[in-house]
């Protein structure tokens, strides 16, 4: 077995696939991260800003838009403030501020609901947490399909009285009911409280109490952040309740209420958001998306043939442009992300294959992929390429009902020092927590890999790695792998 320095063997090589075998397992699905001390990344104010979700991975990619985001930890708030670092997952709904480059200086995930289901119905696919009517969408052209994460793999899995962390985009129908559409659906972390992210609307400042969907919320004893604010209908909050304290019929006790300040936190800089369309108003030009009012008085359309008539209810679209007054965002560009659109390709992975078990069944970046009847790119792979372990791809594809992406199209691609993310897996020899390093053993060679804030820690922390069989999701660099992920293989 060579020992070396440098990350992986040179790959045109690579892209004339040999067959490695697998060593099993994913690793760490729905399993909070244990990460490198590290102070959460401070809010840049006025720093451009993407919101959306979370559709492949190569750095990340935020509904089609690419970001690098090997710099930073992804986090997510907890209710008394302090900012837990969390894995970045498929069907996320996030927030990315960048420094103008699309190179990632802030990273936020933030779960539309968090609680326990209260009522499932099978037939309508809906469920119920918290007061807010959750609906799994199966169709790509209304939007990213729901992906389950584990425990579950399907709504038919998902029982009542189940904790879970919900993400997905604010819809209305024609009469004004708010639904959310899930884009991800995994199990909620116990030990946090539940939450609701949505519209103030019914706001009784006497009574103290507001709605959020369907859930009515007592905030006279609640932590209003930020301090001095005054509530009002229209509001975008973020509740925080008690864990267990629901009760059908009667007001919730709010522990903290977060009113969001769109155009304090961006401070007249770029922002792109992506979502469906709730309503649209002719007359006023102007629409709703994921709870965010915008005035497309004046937007322009990045595909031809398309304008005003095309943002109907219903349409999944990404806006660019920046907030004004009364967090209303001044709309100057739109996509509209249609089925015709994303041609099949509304999924995107950049990384090494892995957990190969059959063409129909492998991993990129830790999503399942199933390339049936897919030829891999004989102009970037060779003529006679055939997907196999740490082959380094960039995979195209679809969401299908089950979660897995079902490939249309596989290139090949080389690796480029500190920008490709490849993932190797196999057994950690010696650790040296000092240097923050530690070996692993593949079959064909093994590597040094180096780890630090960025890097996340699955179901294994460092000191216990030795003789733990391992996935590493690293960039390559000329002095091995520089960790971005590092998981057990179970």
């Amino acid at each position: 077995m060579k020992k070396s320095t440098l990350p992986l063997t040179v790959l045109g090589a690579a892209c004339a696939a040999v067959i490695l075998a697998a060593c099993g397992g994913g690793g760490g699905a729905g399993t909070a991260p244990a990460m490198q001390p590290a102070p959460p990344a401070p809010t840049i104010l006025g720093a451009p800003t993407v919101f959306g979700t979370v559709t492949g991975f190569g750095s990340v990619i935020v509904d089609g838009v690419r970001i690098d985001d090997k710099a930073v930890v992804a986090g997510k708030e907890r209710a008394d403030g302090v900012v837990a670092p969390v894995e970045l997952k498929l069907g996320q709904h996030v927030a990315v501020q960048h420094d103008g480059n699309r190179v990632a200086t802030r990273i936020r995930v933030n779960a539309e609901v968090e609680g326990s289901v209260s009522a499932i119905d099978l037939v309508a696919r809906t469920i119920t947490v918290l007061g807010q009517s959750v609906i799994i969408n199966i169709d790509g052209a209304l939007g990213p399909v729901t992906v389950f994460g584990a425990p579950y793999a399907a709504l038919a899995d998902v029982k009542v009285g189940d904790g879970l962390e919900i993400h997905g985009l604010i819809t209305a129908d024609a009469n004004g009911k708010v639904t959310l559409q899930a884009t991800r659906i995994e199990k909620k972390n116990a030990d946090v409280a539940d939450r609701v992210n949505g519209i103030i609307y019914d706001l009784a400042a006497s009574a103290h109490t507001f709605k959020v969907g369907g859930l009515l919320i007592d905030y006279s004893n609640a932590t209003l952040l930020p301090a001095g604010v005054v509530l009002a209908n229209g509001n975008d909050v973020s509740v925080a309740i008690p864990v267990g304290t629901v009760e059908k019929g009667t007001a919730v006790k709010a522990s903290a209420v977060k009113v969001k300040d769109h155009k304090a936190d961006t401070q007249g800089k770029v922002v792109e958001l992506g979502g469906v369309v709730s309503a649209f108003n002719a007359p006023t030009l102007t629409l709703t998306v994921n709870g965010v009012k915008i005035d497309v008085s004046a937007v322009s359309f990045e595909q031809p043939g398309k304008g005003l008539t095309d943002l109907k209810p219903g349409a999944y679209i990404m806006l660019k442009g920046t907030y004004g007054d009364g967090n209303v965002l001044k709309a100057a560009t739109v996509v509209i992300r249609s089925a015709d659109h994303e041609q099949g390709k509304d999924v995107e992975l950049h990384g090494s294959v892995a957990d190969f078990i059959s063409i129909a069944n492998f991993k990129v970046r830790g999503v399942t992929v199933d390339a049936t009847g897919i030829v891999p790119d004989p102009a970037s792979c060779g003529a006679n390429a055939h997907v196999a372990n740490e082959l380094q791809v960039a995979v195209f594809g679809s969401l299908s009902a089950s979660g897995a992406v079902k490939a249309n199209a596989i290139k090949c691609e080389q690796v480029v020092i500190g920008s490709i993310i490849v993932t190797r897996q196999g057994k950690v020899g010696s650790v040296d927590l000092a240097a923050k390093t530690f070996h692993i053993t593949t079959v064909k060679e093994t590597l040094t890999v180096r780890y630090g804030e960025a890097t996340a820690f699955i179901d294994v922390e460092p000191a216990s790695l030795v003789d733990k069989y391992v996935t590493v999701e690293a960039a390559a660099s000329a002095n091995g792998l520089e960790a971005r992920k590092v998981s057990l293989i179970k």
